[in-house]
């Protein structure tokens, strides 16, 4: 019994080790296409990218569920069209259609929109993995745009309605 118990954890920890090596290597390609030096996972499993100094990518290995995790926080949730901008991230949620695969949250600490995407490991495709990066980058970048969009919109709304209401209390209700 105890060796069986030693057998299977061993196996699951050069599975383990296994998935760092090929998330690094993964790193390491991705490193060189985008021109820097040394892209690995640092002791706690966890990288970070930065692009167009705006964008910055998440990529954590959870070695437990044997999974590469990549998300990208979007957006404070914002007051003005929150209803709005949930309504439409559950449509984009609906089969990973709108969001290619990837899928909305928010993290309830911050109060942020955040985009998420799992990877089971070890990749059935690992070749396609910078495309599938480049994807949910785009994705994140078209989300950003859209969701300060929708809150300009929602906040040009709130001051038009705040007007009205300011000047019905000053001069009464107009009604024919």
């Amino acid at each position: 019994m105890k060796g069986d118990l030693r057998r299977i954890l061993s196996s699951k920890l050069r599975m383990n080790m296994d998935y760092k090596k090929e998330v690094n290597d993964l790193l390491g390609e991705l490193g060189k296409v985008l021109d820097l030096s040394s892209l690995e996972l640092d002791v706690n499993n966890h990288c970070l990218i930065l692009f167009d100094d705006k964008i910055v990518l998440n990529l954590e290995l959870r070695e437990e569920e044997g999974a590469l995790i990549v998300y990208s926080y979007i957006s404070v949730v914002p007051f003005a069209g929150k209803e709005l901008i949930l309504e439409i991230l559950l449509e984009a949620n609906f089969f990973w259609k709108i969001s290619h695969g990837a899928t909305f949250s928010i993290d309830k600490q911050t109060q942020t929109l955040v985009l998420q995407q799992k990877f089971p490991l070890p990749l059935t495709k690992p070749e396609s993995f910078q495309d599938e990066l480049g994807i949910f980058v785009d994705v994140v970048e078209a989300w950003m745009k859209r969701i300060d969009e929708i809150c300009t919109e929602a906040e040009m709304l709130l001051e038009e309605n705040l007007k009205v209401e300011k000047t019905e209390k000053k001069y009464g209700s107009w009604k024919y």
